[in-house]
């Protein structure tokens, strides 16, 4: 390998049944343990063989309503439990921690229907119980249904990135700011807990809050979480050129994963930030066995529990088009919808059919790249290139069946991957910011956004 850095491998999850990282109907295999995701047990399990097998991260996604986009009822969502039931993934990560030593948590929280305040509590609290381990996901939310949930309407793309933005400035001084170094003395001898000169309210007054402080907890090892950012769009890059410290990439192709990423650093380079420790994951779906029948064999069973139309349910709630609006022979119009952005056809390529569509999601493997589909050895050598082609610093593993493809993934490619050096390179211990950066630093630099938040809190 031409890339000098560690990588970094976990797993996506969501605390739900009908997990949207993949092929949300396979709950429904034998083989599956999903619905008894509902309980504590089922998720100190998957912790624990994440360790053991030496991943970095456990990460959890989220949603907060229904997908009701197909067919504009969410009636197929609630058949197949498509991202249901929806459980609160902070919950979780405590525990978690408790019966694991090394591995970190990531989870997703939006901006558009949390409170700056009670949030930048909440994860101080989860840094402290984990030793800082853990790291945010930061979403503005496109669903419908998740507005109507919170008694609002749909807040347009680029304006929910702009709440963001504040959200963002006014934890960083809760985080950052509202306690000094040393202000915490905890000194049973001189009977003081902390030296209240160094502990500051932040009178944040903007546009969209409004926050006296000072922050209820004391500084986390990390203090801010590690960020973490998957917007693509342009505005969505240059919320993650500011902000963001890992980038959790949606596109596929390697190319265009490089292209984007350059654009990325180059915008944090314009903003004083150093863009070489922006790092940046994408998502794998892979199928593993020892033989090409054994693989096959393996695809057809999945797509003997797999429904084309549950997928397509899900696919509609994410893009925000509605296939069942379109004939087989009609092209799906490029869309800017307050959906992920996500466009039916780029200008310089043939129109893409809504058949096409419903032919790619017939099968299983839709969501999954073909070339993360074969023996050890194939999908090895396939990570390698792609690493070299895309420039990405690692992978998150989603599952086709729980805890199977965990399993398959760790007895059959990790010692495939170790072999090439590609596996197990990434630091155990410490933060988990200090493991990403090159300097091994448990605080943000001082040329991100929130190290101005240290000194001369004066509000917005």
């Amino acid at each position: 390998m031409s890339e000098s850095r560690n990588l970094l491998w976990g797993l996506y999850e969501q605390a739900c049944v009908g997990n949207g990282s993949g092929a949300v109907s396979l709950w429904t295999h034998p083989a599956d343990e999903r619905l008894k995701s509902v309980g504590l047990p089922y998720w100190v399990d998957l912790a624990r063989r994440s360790e053991e097998a030496g991943l970095d991260l456990f990460f959890f996604g989220d949603v907060l309503g229904l997908y009701d986009t197909y067919g504009g009822s969410a009636a197929t969502a609630l058949e197949w439990g498509i991202e249901i039931p929806a459980h609160d993934p902070l919950l979780h990560i405590p525990a978690l921690a408790a019966v694991t030593d090394h591995i970190a948590f990531g989870a997703t929280v939006s901006t558009t229907y949390e409170h700056p305040f009670a949030h930048a509590r909440r994860f101080s609290t989860l840094d402290h119980l984990t030793a800082g381990r853990v790291a945010w996901n930061i979403v503005t939310s496109y669903l419908p249904g998740a507005a109507a949930n919170f008694g609002l309407d749909v807040i347009a793309h680029d304006t929910r990135y702009d709440r963001a933005d504040e959200f963002l400035d006014v934890v960083y001084r809760l985080w950052e700011g509202s306690w000094e170094d040393g202000a915490f003395l905890g000194d049973k001898q001189a009977r003081r807990f902390a030296d209240a000169s160094k502990v500051h309210e932040i009178d944040y007054r903007g546009t969209q809050f409004r926050v006296a402080g000072p922050h209820l907890s004391i500084p986390s090892p990390q203090r801010t979480p590690v960020l973490i950012q998957a917007g693509w769009s342009p505005r969505g890059r240059e919320f993650a050129a500011r902000h963001a410290e890992l980038i959790f990439v949606g596109e596929s192709d390697p190319v265009k994963i490089r292209e984007g990423l350059a654009d990325i650093r180059s915008r944090a380079a314009e903003l004083g930030r150093d863009p070489s420790e922006i790092r940046a994951v994408v998502g794998l779906n892979p199928v593993i066995a020892p033989t090409t029948i054994a693989v096959q064999e393996k695809i057809d069973d999945f797509q003997s529990y797999y429904s084309a139309e549950a997928q397509l349910a899900a696919y509609a709630g994410w893009s925000g088009i509605d296939f069942t609006k379109y004939r087989d022979d009609e092209p799906l119009v490029k869309q800017e919808t307050n959906h992920t952005q996500i466009a039916g056809a780029r200008p310089d390529t043939p129109p893409l059919l809504a058949g096409d569509v419903r032919r790619r999601f017939s099968r299983v493997t839709a969501f999954a790249d073909d070339r993360f589909i074969g023996t050890p050895g194939q999908v090895a050598g396939e990570v390698e290139r792609f690493v070299e082609e895309s420039g990405v610093d690692g992978f998150l593993i989603h599952q086709f069946i729980s805890p199977r493809s965990l399993d398959d993934f760790t007895e059959l490619l990790v010692p495939e991957l170790r072999s090439r050096g590609l596996y197990g390179t990434f630091p155990a211990a410490g933060t988990l910011r200090s493991r990403l950066r090159s300097d091994r630093a448990d605080r943000l630099p001082a040329d991100h956004p929130a190290a101005a938040t240290r000194v001369g809190l004066t509000g917005s």
